[in-house]
């Protein structure tokens, strides 16, 4: 999928009510929903390379463990960071740490099921294997999705 639909995957799954478990949830569900895209950085290197290298080591098992504690990490400074400059919002709620984990690993999570179901495919085992698995059920970018 484009990094549009994983947005609106991490803010409908806000909007189902993960936004009032704790603070910082819509920005943790829709970050955490676009992470495994991280390796997007690789067409840095121009030609057919950074082909080989997307949609693999960032969106496998060891990815889907090591990068919601990243951004729960991240997400949890930027609170501290806010609180001591004095520019946390007040309507804000309190971080839950707990719930914070979990919906970093639940929008990271619904990252690889999201581009499973469309044709270019996903390496859902990388590094143990390189093989492709493809939903074939949707185009990489999908109007009616945005829609």
């Amino acid at each position: 999928m484009d990094n549009l639909t994983h947005s609106l995957v991490g803010a409908l799954l806000g909007q189902m009510g993960l936004k009032r478990k704790t603070g910082l949830a819509m920005p943790t569900l829709i970050i955490a929903a676009n992470i495994p895209d991280i390796d997007a950085i690789t067409t840095l290197l121009g030609g057919q390379q950074h082909l080989a290298l997307r949609r693999g080591l960032t969106h496998g098992p060891i990815a889907m463990l090591v990068l919601p504690l990243l951004l729960w990490g991240t997400m949890l400074a930027f609170d501290r960071w806010q609180t001591k400059q004095g520019k946390r919002p007040e309507k804000r709620l309190p971080v839950h740490k707990g719930w914070l984990l979990a919906l970093a690993y639940i929008g990271c999570l619904s990252h690889p099921l999201f581009d499973w179901f469309n044709s270019y495919g996903i390496r859902l085992l990388e590094p143990f294997s390189s093989q492709w698995f493809y939903g074939d059920t949707l185009f990489i970018i999908d109007i009616w999705l945005w829609a």
